[in-house]
């Protein structure tokens, strides 16, 4: 309360004296609107108040696009009027400036001008950035940059204040509580001046205590300027007040411009009560070095490096090395000497145990111990044990267990791939893709060219399936082709593409073998219209599987249906005609192709003729599986002619009793008309 009222004392002094009672009748003007001569006058007078007072001075102005141009100009006039009654210089005050909006921009440090004159120039010529308000940003910045020797703060142990000024028209858009704090409690003074709808609760967070002296608010830009006699008064009048008071600083106190504040000696760092001082600790404050333990030592100032158990200090008193116990000779272990970080330990070779004593080394007889497993013979080596089978028999995988000695060992059994062992023998086998050769030894590739059909592929080239997976549909038909025997008396294969219209590319025989199938495929030009599958079945029921086009008599007949969406007409009625015809469908669906209709389109049962996918990078799994289903499921010529045959005579009975029903309908008219006589009479 004694220093409040002290201070509050001093700023009426230094009014009364700033003010004569004759100039309360007219307005004062500003700095820099006054004549040479009076600049001169009030610059001498100036001098006389804040000789001997210098200052590390920044001022942090808010330039963000709130603050109009008018007012902008307003705020570079009040730093001006600032500038007037500070003794500029390098051995006097020492000026920065640095403004902010959504980034920080250096206009000058403290180091950059010494004379007055220069900053006023500066200040003059600063650029409204019009941007955001990164006011925390700001203090950062001055805190860490702006106040350090490098730009111009003296050092600190000169005591010259650090004075930041900070104007700002706005709430920041950045947290400004901690930094602000830290900026404090690293020596700087701040004053806050806010402008309109400043919160004042910002102000206060910001500026130095007592706020009274360190936080202002004015209404507008234009009553910032009845601020500067209140500045000139706090910056270069009043009393020293470590002379006056009753600081209670624990070693040094330092008066600033508008309070004061506590030093410590060197050696020594300021409590968070900001008056008492307590004794460094270099390990905490200094970049030691200490590899391991830095160690403050009692009484004396310094440090001490230390080293972690098992380690000792080096020859340049900060690094550590280990101790090597079993360097020093004297270990006396048989084998290994290791070393522990208190001391050693004696280990022995692989296939040694260590004895007793701790130091010497016994042989291991893996086989004595009982517990190797072999079922014959067991056998120690240097330093492990395998298992011996006795003569005519042989080692299992599990390297323990033997059985006797197989055929296929000896190597004689003449097997094109792989020889199994039977009971008593040996039978060949082929791996996955052959299968066996007559002579039951050799292989050959398995194809799906046993049987012979005639496969006429139906697919589809409307605009929704893409250019991209065209190519992978006629990949598709290629991979299927190549699983075929495809020759003048084998396999023929027959290709339609739809689209809104119905295109063969080319029909059954037309080609003689896969490679002019493959070609006659790359070559197809995609249609890319509509999606018309009925008419597309349609052709095929009544065209493709004709003599015309090369069909053959006897011959199975295949087709496999690819389409990728729903269909613009109907697909059930001439897929049940070419089914009931005795043509084997395997509908294949990828994407938004529709289940409903696959399941019109495909044979009984579903799950052998219908496959679906979800996305093209699933056709090659489908592939294989269609290419698997064609070649287990062909039906033989023989089989053809016997479901020729059900199929002639289930027509022939479904006539016969088409035309009994006739008959009887007959009859029953008759009986009818007979019976209404008869009621008659």
């Amino acid at each position: 309360m004694r220093s409040l009222t002290l201070g509050l004392f001093c700023l009426l002094c230094c009014d009364a004296v700033r003010v004569d009672p004759s100039d309360r009748r007219r307005p004062r003007p500003s700095v820099l609107s006054r004549g040479r001569n009076d600049s001169a006058v009030q610059s001498n007078s100036v001098e006389s108040l804040c000789k001997g007072k210098p200052l590390d001075f920044v001022f942090i102005i808010d330039s963000s696009r709130s603050v109009r141009p008018s007012d902008y100009e307003k705020v570079k006039i009040f730093i001006t009027n600032i500038l007037a009654f500070l003794d500029v210089g390098p051995e006097a005050t020492r000026v920065g400036l640095l403004q902010y909006g959504s980034v920080v921009q250096n206009e000058f440090s403290l180091n950059t001008y010494s004379r007055k004159a220069d900053v006023e120039r500066a200040v003059k010529a600063m650029d409204h950035l019009a941007s955001g308000t990164m006011t925390g940003l700001a203090i950062q910045y001055t805190m860490e940059t702006a106040f350090t020797e490098p730009e111009g703060a003296r050092p600190a142990d000169m005591h010259i204040p650090r004075i930041a000024m900070i104007v700002t028209d706005g709430r920041p858009q950045d947290t400004v509580e901690e930094v602000a704090a830290q900026a404090r409690q690293a020596g700087i003074q701040i004053f806050a001046i806010g402008v309109g709808r400043v919160d004042m609760n910002t102000l206060r967070a910001i500026g130095s205590e007592p706020h009274s002296e360190h936080v202002y608010l004015v209404a507008n830009f234009s009553q910032i300027e009845t601020l500067t006699s209140v500045f000139q008064s706090n910056l270069c009048g009043g009393t020293d007040l470590c002379s006056v008071m009753d600081h209670q600083c624990d070693h040094l106190c330092v008066s600033t411009p508008a309070s004061y504040m506590c030093r410590c000696r060197k050696g020594y760092t300021l409590n968070s009560d900001g008056k008492t001082c307590r004794t460094e600790d270099p390990c905490d404050v200094m970049d030691h070095g200490c590899a391991h333990i830095c160690a403050n030592v009692p009484g004396v100032p310094g440090y001490e490096c230390r080293c972690r158990l098992g380690y000792e200090l080096s020859e340049d008193a900060r690094t550590c090395r280990k101790i090597d116990y079993c360097d020093l000779g004297n270990h006396g272990c048989q084998h290994d000497c290791v070393s522990s970080p208190e001391s050693y330990i004696c280990r022995c070779t692989r296939g040694y145990v260590l004895n007793l004593d701790g130091k010497t080394c016994s042989k291991i007889d893996r086989c004595a111990l009982g517990d190797h497993g072999c079922e014959h013979e067991c056998v120690n080596t240097e330093d492990v044990f395998f298992c011996k089978c006795r003569e005519g028999y042989i080692i299992r995988p599990d390297n323990k267990t033997c059985k006797k000695l197989d055929p296929c060992s000896l190597g004689n059994h003449g097997c094109e791939h792989d020889c199994v062992n039977t009971e008593d023998s040996f039978v060949c086998r082929c791996r996955e893709g052959y299968k066996l050769r007559p002579d039951n030894r050799t292989c050959k590739k398995a194809v799906c060219g046993d049987g012979v059909m005639d496969l006429v592929f139906v697919i589809d080239g409307s605009k929704s399936l893409g250019p991209a997976n065209f190519e992978l549909v006629k990949k598709f038909v290629n991979g299927i082709v190549d699983s075929l025997d495809v020759s003048g008396t084998g396999t023929h294969v027959g290709l339609l593409q739809y689209s809104s219209k119905v295109r063969t590319e080319f029909i059954l025989g037309q080609y003689s073998s896969g490679r002019d199938i493959n070609r006659a495929v790359s070559q197809m030009q995609y249609m890319g219209r509509g999606s018309m599958t009925g008419a597309a079945l349609h052709h095929m029921f009544e065209h493709s599987f004709s003599a015309k086009e090369g069909a053959r008599p006897d011959i199975p007949r295949v087709s496999i249906v690819f389409t990728d969406g729903r269909s613009q007409d109907d697909v059930s009625k001439w897929a049940t005609k070419a089914k009931d015809a005795g043509i084997t469908i395997y509908a294949l669906g990828v994407g938004k192709a529709i289940e409903e209709e696959l399941r019109e389109i495909a044979s009984e049962p579903d799950d052998k003729h219908l496959y679906y996918a979800e996305d093209f990078s699933n056709m090659g799994e489908i592939t294989d599986k269609l290419k698997s289903r064609i070649c287990k499921e062909k039906p033989s010529p023989q089989d053809m002619c016997k479901c020729e045959n059900v199929m002639l005579f289930q027509r022939q009975v479904n006539e016969q009793l088409r035309r009994l029903t006739q008959n009887i309908d007959v009859v029953s008219k008759r009986m009818e008309t007979l019976e209404n006589q008869l009621g008659h009479k």
